[in-house]
């Protein structure tokens, strides 16, 4: 008879917590848990695995992943709250038969998990991309990223709002509330920064990640192309790169990955160069130009929220005229703050930001991060479920700007 199964994915200072395996003359790791008991919940099972394999209380947060396999298997990210790490009295510390072999609690660094053999697979391999993404994370923190690649199946930051610096882009996210029904995070983004321009594309998918995931993937596949365009003179730069954004979504091959993939993505790319700002808009992401001069006009979104245009098994490029927006914008003296952001933010109950004026002022008397953190935390208050992922960023422009000929 199949039986459900909850377990505990513990990551703390860069590490995770595995039980060890060592039985006939061969090791391997086991990710914490086992069957979930009768009348009792997933995360109460999760809570209760905890304690026994590897001695620790935990607080049982969102969930990881999951998958079917003679029953469903539910693991959940926790934190440690009490007990003593590797003290675990379960039954399997209690037989001595050498058929068994041996179980050890232990601490593995993210960065080894790639070379280990770590059961259920099906978990092991979600692990082993967020580790990447986490230690990407670690060293953006210390100054030593440049560029950020994720996406929600990775990690959901469900119930977590987080800000992580990118050179000078601000990354925000937050996977929605599970108390409103929130169980999974279908966003994704892109960062890369370079001396005089940044390079951003937020995503949010329908039904899976799996259509936010395949755009990143063809993106850095033709990273060292699109590099190459970036390091040219401003001119030739922004007069070659639409070319190639739409050269990658036109290409066939990436189409027939497209119909293979399971859900559609809208897709906002930004890129930053010099004293300009062009973008590339597919479906209802936004994207908010901050500045004092754009103000006085209520000009600050820059493209337009489109809910029938996407990318994927339903794919804009698959029609006879493909559908989408684009634009330049010369940036204004002064500081300009550039904003991207999903559809979580915009359509967040007991909120106003829907209004573009209400993002606008939240985050003009603000540093990026705090005005991120602020917007993510409010929503958080106000029981958002869908996912918000946020893009943001300062450029200071010396020159002036064009100005009409009658002042």
């Amino acid at each position: 008879m199949d039986r459900n199964r909850a377990g505990v994915v513990i990551i703390q200072d860069n590490q995770l917590a595995l039980i060890e395996r060592k039985r006939n003359d061969e090791t391997y790791y086991v990710i914490p848990g086992g069957g979930i008991e009768e009348n009792e919940t997933s995360k109460q099972a999760a809570k209760r695995e905890a304690l026994e394999e590897l001695g620790v209380d935990v607080c049982v947060k969102a969930l990881y992943t999951s998958f079917q396999l003679n029953g469903i298997h539910f693991y959940f990210t926790a934190e440690i709250t009490g007990g003593e790490f590797g003290s675990g009295t379960g039954n399997e510390y209690q037989a001595s038969s050498h058929k068994r072999g041996t179980y050890k609690a232990v601490w593995v660094p993210l960065e080894e998990l790639t070379g280990l053999c770590i059961y259920p697979e099906e978990v092991r391999s979600v692990l082993v991309s967020d580790a990447r993404l986490k230690l990407t994370e670690a060293h953006s923190e210390r100054g030593e990223s440049d560029q950020l690649s994720w996406v929600g199946n990775m990690y959901s930051y469900i119930d977590e709002p987080t800000c992580t610096e990118v050179g000078a882009v601000s990354v925000g996210r937050f996977g929605g509330n599970s108390s409103a029904g929130q169980n999974k995070n279908e966003d994704g983004c892109l960062v890369w920064t370079g001396a005089d321009w940044e390079f951003a594309i937020i995503l949010d998918a329908h039904k899976t990640a799996n259509s936010a995931a395949l755009i990143i993937d063809e993106f850095e596949r033709s990273q060292s192309y699109l590099l190459n365009i970036l390091s040219k003179e401003t001119a030739e730069a922004m007069e070659a790169l639409p070319g190639a954004v739409l050269a990658l979504f036109q290409n066939e091959a990436f189409k027939q990955k497209c119909r293979d993939v399971d859900g559609e993505t809208a897709c906002l790319i930004a890129v930053r160069k010099d004293k300009y700002l062009w973008w590339f808009s597919v479906g209802d992401c936004l994207l908010f130009l901050i500045h004092s001069d754009l103000e006085l006009f209520g000009e600050s979104v820059q493209n337009h929220r489109s809910f029938y245009e996407w990318i994927g098994e339903v794919n804009t490029f698959d029609a006879v005229v493909p559908c989408y927006s684009t634009g330049i914008k010369e940036l204004r003296k002064g500081n300009n703050r550039i904003f991207l952001t999903t559809d979580g933010l915009l359509e967040c109950p007991h909120t106003n930001y829907h209004l573009p004026e209400q993002v606008v002022e939240r985050m003009k008397n603000n540093s990026v991060r705090n005005g991120v953190l602020q917007l993510l935390n409010e929503i958080q208050v106000k029981g958002v479920r869908d996912s918000t992922t946020i893009l943001a960023w300062d450029r200071m422009i010396l020159e002036d700007g064009a100005m009409p000929s009658d002042i």
